[in-house]
């Protein structure tokens, strides 16, 4: 999954917010980094800069960063290319055949919001592969501690909803946490109401498929902890940050068409709006191409 990782710029200090996780994966393995910085050259017609002036900076500032990550024995190379911010980069990542996207959830453009209609909503809905994005620390208290990408990654929250679809990343996050010595929390969110609770049965299925899915897990030799909660999906995931000593959310998105909806407005919109610790989303697709073998037998329905 970090075998080749395209990580986009883009001049801010808010997009360089993700390079800490990128050094913390470098540590553990030894990834090629890709740069890439787009440069929309429609808003220059008007302005004061040349082109070529535009351009010039873009390659010295991608270039910069590049020596930085080359000076801690990082193999990095860089792309700067004119377009769209969202085209540019899942275009080089298909080029390049990338293995993930790593970015913060918004850079200069300015939003308020941190998600809508930004580079990283568009990435998320379109990207094939998965994408690592860490949210921006804007104030001290959120600021992570000097030395922050050394620290080691323990503890992975996958949340489930017991569909096939919801373990499709779990390959890749099993290759993830042999690799950093992870344990995998497994939380399965039931969304009862005052007016109608979950039924004990409900309960006792979503146990059952848990337990399934965590001796899987450690078949595969990683420590597996199940929990079962109660209530809103947003809510439990992150209150499971602090209470678990969670580093690092793995979320995956049922296709292109269930990503738009997951995406706005919904857990996973929320989740990355207010988490502290980075989110790894895969988008999992919404036809029948995942191996039979790739989901734990205990969540394949039955024939």
């Amino acid at each position: 999954m970090i075998e080749r990782i395209v990580v986009p710029l883009d001049g801010s200090l808010t997009a360089e917010a993700i390079l800490p996780q990128v050094r913390r994966v470098l540590y553990r393995n030894d990834s090629e980094i890709i740069l890439v910085r787009a440069v929309d050259l429609v808003p220059i017609e008007t302005a004061m800069m040349t082109e070529e002036a535009v351009l010039g900076a873009a390659r010295e500032y991608i270039f910069g960063q590049r020596e930085k990550l080359e000076r801690a024995g990082a193999r990095v190379r860089f792309v700067v290319r004119t377009g769209g911010a969202v085209d540019v980069i899942l275009g080089v990542a298909k080029e390049e055949n990338a293995t993930l996207i790593a970015l913060a959830t918004h850079g200069a453009s300015g939003m308020s919001r941190l998600l809508l209609g930004s580079v990283a909503e568009g990435i998320l809905r379109k990207s094939p592969i998965p994408v690592l994005t860490v949210r921006p620390f804007w104030t001290h208290d959120w600021m992570p501690v000097a030395g922050a990408e050394r620290q080691p990654i323990r503890n992975l929250l996958l949340p489930v909803d017991g569909s096939d679809l919801s373990v499709a990343s779990l390959p890749g996050i099993l290759e993830l946490a042999k690799l950093f010595e992870m344990r995998v929390v497994l939380l399965r969110v039931l969304e009862g109401t005052g007016r109608k609770p979950n039924s004990v049965e409900e309960h006792a299925e979503a146990v059952k498929q848990l337990k399934a899915l965590a001796r899987s897990v450690e078949q595969k030799g990683v420590e597996a902890v199940t929990l079962v909660e109660t209530g809103d999906p947003a809510r439990r995931i992150l209150d499971s940050i602090r209470s678990h000593a969670i580093d690092l959310i793995a979320m995956t998105t049922h296709g292109r068409s269930g990503l738009s909806r997951l995406v706005v407005g919904s857990v996973t919109e929320r989740v990355l709006r207010s988490a502290s610790v980075p989110l790894l989303v895969t988008c999992s697709p919404e036809h029948p191409s995942m191996r039979e073998t790739d989901i734990p037998a205990g969540m394949r329905k039955e024939a």
